[in-house]
């Protein structure tokens, strides 16, 4: 933009100063015109101020030599005794020079036998001059024009860098600029769509999470019962059929997570899991877990939307109940420590054979498609934060989420924490 404008500048400074250059070269050489017709004119009244007083011969060259004129060898004097003096031609008669009376029956001509040179080296040091005055003017305006435009550009600057990074990035950026008006309409037009953006986006992945929640919780209850079925074609049919259906929404689940955080929603750790517990409790209390829970009562703020926290507490949760035997004991534990907020999700099953591959997505090894730590994972990292599997405290494995605590600061180049950790006991 800021090249655009100077070489509009550029164009329009040089095309005025052009023009405005031709006209004063023309002005100068017609005033040169003129001086050189009013000095001639000069020579001729001297010339013949003189031959009124005298027709002497010397007196005459005399005067002559003393014209601009007479030394250029333009003028000459004819005298009624027939003598030329100065540089003239053979017929007076027919020179239209300037006749002076010497007596009462004689007449002398003074005439200037050439047009007085127009290009001299005065004429052109005033073009030269004209031209040098020219190209600063040029300059001068061009910079000028930059300065004044330099608050319309600084705007379109800020409105095109923060637009770009509403497209690109994060649409909860909103532009505050200052600069002329039309500007100012545009950037609260762009602010006023990213809004409207921002709420039909929020309420659709509302919606969608919480349609996915609600058919994750009747979907755990038919796995829970596939199981109980026995074997047979009928109940392996049932099982894959509700697998099939978990897969799905696990997969709506990550796509409105991956979607959350973008328009500066966050949550409070404790309180989702306070929430999520109580239906994962009811549902430990069927098949007789045991399932502790402990949370902080100071606040545990991470910038993660509620449904995609609620997606990973769900995930985690069912990965517990899918994959260890009924009456295994878990437990959920929130801990607020230096700017990060651990989730720990801890269990007394057989633990994870290898932390590394499950981490992968559709590669647990289990059974399953591993999207559930692949949800996890994405929404811990979003922040900042890192994901841990681990030998935990009752034996099993234990699943850590160490979010970044919202509005805290860390270094980009500070070491991160170890994804994965051996299954060593603790």
């Amino acid at each position: 933009m800021r090249s655009l404008v100077t070489r509009a500048l550029g164009v329009t400074a040089a095309t005025s100063a052009v023009l405005l250059l031709a006209l004063a070269i023309v002005l100068v050489v017609l005033d040169a015109r003129e001086e050189a017709r009013v000095s001639d004119e000069h020579a001729r009244q001297t010339i013949a101020a003189v031959l009124t007083v005298t027709t002497d011969h010397d007196t005459v060259r005399a005067a002559i030599a003393g014209t601009s004129a007479g030394v250029e060898g333009r003028l000459a004097v004819y005298l009624p005794d027939g003598a030329t003096i100065g540089v003239g031609t053979s017929t007076p008669e027919l020179t239209d020079g300037l006749r002076v009376a010497t007596s009462l029956e004689d007449t002398a001509i003074v005439v200037t036998t050439a047009p007085a040179e127009i290009v001299t080296g005065k004429l052109v040091l005033r073009i030269a001059l004209l031209v040098l005055v020219t190209a600063v003017g040029a300059g001068l305006a061009v910079l000028v024009g930059r300065r004044m435009a330099h608050p319309a550009l600084d705007a379109v600057r800020v409105l095109s860098d923060t637009a770009r990074e509403i497209g690109l990035h994060d649409v909860n950026v909103r532009i505050k600029l200052t600069g002329p008006a039309e500007l100012v309409t545009l950037a609260e037009s762009i602010n006023a769509a990213a809004d409207r953006t921002g709420r039909l986006l929020a309420k659709e992945r509302e919606m969608i999470a919480d349609v996915s929640h609600r058919l994750r919780t009747p979907l755990t209850a038919l796995r829970l019962d596939a199981e109980s079925i026995g074997s047979g074609p009928v109940a392996e049919r049932i099982r894959r059929a509700v697998t099939s259906m978990e897969n799905d929404v696990d997969r709506i689940i990550q796509s409105v997570h991956q979607n959350s955080g973008e328009f500066g929603d966050r949550c409070d750790v404790s309180a989702v899991v306070r929430t999520r517990m109580v239906f994962w409790t009811a549902y430990a209390e069927d098949q007789g877990r045991i399932c502790d829970v402990d949370l902080p009562y100071e606040p545990t703020p991470v910038a993660l939307s509620t449904e995609g926290l609620s997606a990973v507490v769900d995930a985690l949760m069912d990965n517990v109940f899918h994959h260890t035997p009924p009456s295994t004991e878990v437990g959920v534990a929130v801990v607020r420590h230096a700017g990060w907020i651990t989730l720990v999700v801890d269990d007394a099953g057989p633990g994870v054979a290898d932390p590394e591959a499950a981490l992968l997505r559709g590669a647990s090894g289990r059974g399953s498609t591993g999207l559930g730590l692949d949800i996890a994972r994405a929404a811990v990292e979003s922040t900042g934060g890192t994901i841990h599997i681990e030998r935990g405290k009752l034996g099993g494995a234990r699943i850590r989420l160490r979010f970044a605590e919202a509005d805290s600061n860390h270094e980009r180049e500070s070491p991160r924490a170890w994804r994965l950790w051996g299954q060593r006991p603790q």
